[in-house]
């Protein structure tokens, strides 16, 4: 298209047309409704529906994070493509973390799909992240078939399931931490310490974007329904090591209703992860509670006195990655191996990483290219 103009946004009216011009800020639908696998459901999430209004635009146009790092189609001095790159780290194996760019607000206006915005805006995004020597990108694909024609993958699962009342685990016996109500500053400032400390251990965790915790916590005001309630667990010297932010929401449907819908839960210590999965699985008034956006091996199965009471309600895929650069992003892991690895990649995409790598082990898993 020849006319078609690919860059950052410059100034607070761009960054406002920015989050117009979104999915989100289009009022267009969400990925997948209840029982997504991400969403514990059936109640209300963040701006489900509808279009956010003025006030929303002019707070959040002042805070675009990292404003740099969007990628906007412009045709003819339109605004009419969006895309960008957070700024975030990702945890390989080792464990270990690596730069990476967080691929998120993409969309493409309904007139101008098909025309090839969304190549261009992919290829200013992994030119951008090359050039900062970010080794990986991901996402959360909304949508399964779009983005393994720029070389993204998927790399983890997540699954959404249910437990009855009365049948979560016991409160161990020896937990000498106790469990508090919070509100939105101390649970939001909680969480993110918690989060810092856990995603540095579990391969596949990525740290938070901006904002996130106040989103969460309901800091933000962002529509989050008056449902929320947030608990903290610390341990017998008074140290947070466990959180959850969950709701019962109300609901006049006999299905719905009675629904535990836990939206988070992080937790650094054993009896911590144990006493709030007991606390949230035997709350009165309440037939069972629901969990979304959560490990494939969750450790809770294993500690029910019936494991198959764990219903598992939907698997998914969860964060795609792609390699923007071959070399870094495979010499940063570590690899359970006894021998030399050569690896034949081809990369019409990124074609600098094109070629013969070798995964070298007796020089301590050293990447090379070779030729």
């Amino acid at each position: 298209m020849a006319d078609l103009v690919v860059r950052p946004v410059a100034s607070d009216e761009e960054a406002e047309r920015f989050l117009r011009a979104t999915p989100n800020g289009m009022g267009l639908p969400t990925w997948e409704p209840e029982p997504a696998a991400w969403w514990s459901g059936p109640g209300l999430g963040a701006r489900f529906g509808g279009v956010p209004d003025a006030a929303w635009f002019l707070r959040e146009r002042g805070s675009l994070p990292d404003r740099d790092r969007t990628q906007a189609a412009f045709v003819g001095g339109e605004l009419v493509g969006t895309s960008g790159l957070l700024s975030l780290e990702l945890t390989v194996p080792g464990p270990r973390t690596l730069p990476m760019g967080g691929v998120t607000w993409v969309g493409v206006h309904p007139t101008h799909r098909r025309q090839g915005l969304l190549r261009a805006m992919m290829r200013a995004l992994l030119d951008d992240g090359h050039r900062r020597g970010e080794a990986v990108a991901a996402l959360s694909a909304s949508e399964g078939g779009i983005y393994g024609r720029f070389g993204f993958g998927p790399a983890t699962t997540q699954v959404r399931w249910e437990l009855s009342r009365g049948q979560g685990p016991a409160r161990p016996a020896s937990d000498g931490g106790r469990l508090a109500l919070v509100g939105p500053e101390e649970a939001g400032a909680a969480w993110a310490a918690l989060h810092e400390e856990a995603r540095r251990t579990r391969v596949g965790e990525v740290s938070a974007y901006p904002g996130y915790w106040d989103t969460l916590a309901g800091r933000d005001e962002s529509g989050r329904d008056a449902s929320r309630l947030r608990v903290l667990h610390c341990d017998s010297a008074g140290r947070v090591d466990g959180g959850a932010a969950y709701r019962i929401p109300w609901s006049p449907l006999p299905e719905e209703s009675g629904l535990v819908q836990v939206d988070w839960l992080e937790a650094v210590a054993p009896s911590a992860y144990t006493v709030l999965w007991s606390f949230l699985s035997d709350q009165d008034l309440t037939r069972r509670v629901a969990a979304g956006h959560r490990p494939v091996d969750e450790p809770l199965r294993w500690q029910l006195r019936d494991p198959r009471a764990l219903r598992v309600t939907r698997l998914s895929d969860n964060l795609w990655v792609r390699l923007i650069d071959v070399g870094a992003a495979l010499a940063a892991r570590r690899y359970a191996i006894s021998s030399t690895i050569v690896l034949e990649v081809a990369d019409a995409f990124c074609p600098w990483n094109a070629g013969r790598w070798i995964l070298d082990r007796s020089s301590a898993h050293r990447m090379w290219k070779h030729g």
